[in-house]
């Protein structure tokens, strides 16, 4: 849920003890609205929130990011003590973020919706060590291994084009193991056969899903 605060004042800077604000859901167009993969949004307009006694309101919302359609918006009315609409704001909140309204931009639904931003995830996969390795670029974007042996063959399908990937290749306390990059990798360098050591190496994927060398990969210890 997003968390929204604020506080309401006279022009006197006074706390505005009766007033109130109402938040509703838009731009959902002709679907009803739903909480992804939770419920349908059957009331898309609060009552109206009172301020407290200093002015002060808060409210939780779901994050525009978590209801689908996509493209949805949140207006705010703030009303003052006599129930007259003082203006109405359109306002995009993510989940699990708390915003001032005091202090939050509201943005132009006439206007093209920004992209929201990426969700953070764990982008790291840590593959058990096998003869023949295949890393899937569909699924994350940096691989750690840690070489017991000698790997025989390795796969590197489904990169996407744009996307930058990460190769962390550790030697075990033995050392001296071999890995073979494969033909679609270009500029790849030699994995360091010292014990214990790291090689770390990122790539940019083309058009055909093929690695180039971002710049020099990188060793330790």
């Amino acid at each position: 849920m997003a968390t929204l605060t604020g506080k309401l004042e006279s022009i006197l800077t006074e706390a505005v003890e009766s007033g109130s604000i109402v938040i509703a859901l838009c731009g959902y167009g002709p679907q009803v609205p739903r909480l992804q993969g939770q419920s349908l949004l059957a009331r898309v307009t609060t009552q109206e929130i009172e301020a407290g006694s200093n002015g002060t309101f808060t409210a939780e919302v779901p994050g525009n990011d978590e209801i689908a359609p996509a493209g949805t918006y949140y207006t705010v009315t703030v009303k003052n003590d006599n129930g007259d609409v003082v203006q109405t704001n359109a306002y995009l909140f993510l989940d699990d973020q708390t915003y001032d309204l005091d202090s939050t931009e509201p943005f132009d639904p006439t206007q093209p919706i920004p992209p929201l931003p990426p969700l953070i995830i764990n982008q790291l996969q840590i593959l058990p060590p096998l003869a023949d390795m295949v890393f899937d670029g569909s699924t994350y974007t940096a691989f750690k291994l840690t070489l017991p042996g000698n790997i025989s063959t390795v796969t590197i399908e489904n990169m996407i084009p744009g996307n930058l990937y990460t190769f962390i290749i550790v030697q075990d306390a033995t050392g001296n193991h071999l890995f073979p990059w494969p033909a679609n990798v270009h500029n790849a360098p030699t994995v360091d056969p010292q014990a214990n050591s790291t090689t770390i190496q990122t790539f940019v994927a083309d058009e055909n899903g093929e690695l180039w060398a971002i710049g020099p990969s990188t060793y330790y210890p």
